[in-house]
């Protein structure tokens, strides 16, 4: 607003123009991200990325005490093994460890854990319209 931006322009700065986009200079598309790992600013979106979904996991283990399972869903943790791959590669040393052969399975749902995983780490995918549907289902005059 100092700049003389608008309500609009600021959240479309904000919005669109930030994260992803903002750091690496050509997408907020991860898989475009993940394709151009030769440009530098697209190197550090990733990496930042991937820093950030750890912090969170991590901040969510301290406030449950642990962790039973770990679980990727939606696009990204639905669709990219090399993200779940190096998210889960941190965790080792608590246990967490994937099976690379079945981190590239699809469809989902899938258990990637490998045996020897103190933590099941799983894909299932969102649903989302089955979660629309359920909650639709709800204010359905009941007969």
């Amino acid at each position: 607003m100092r700049q003389g931006l608008g309500a609009e322009a600021i959240d479309r700065l904000l919005n669109r123009e930030s994260g992803l986009l903002g750091i690496s200079g050509i997408s907020s598309d991860l898989r475009t991200i993940l394709a151009t790992q030769d440009n530098d600013r697209a190197r550090l979106a990733y990496a930042i990325f991937i820093r950030r979904l750890r912090e969170a996991i991590g901040a969510m283990m301290a406030d449950l005490g642990g962790l039973d399972a770990l679980i990727f869903t939606a696009g990204i943790g639905e669709n990219s093994a090399q993200v779940r791959q190096d998210v889960c590669a941190y965790w080792e040393f608590l246990g967490i460890e994937i099976a690379p052969d079945r981190n590239c399975l699809r469809p989902c749902p899938v258990d990637i854990s490998s045996h020897a995983s103190r933590v099941k780490v799983l894909v299932i995918p969102t649903q989302e319209d089955w979660a629309i549907a359920q909650a639709c289902y709800e204010f359905v005059p009941k007969i």
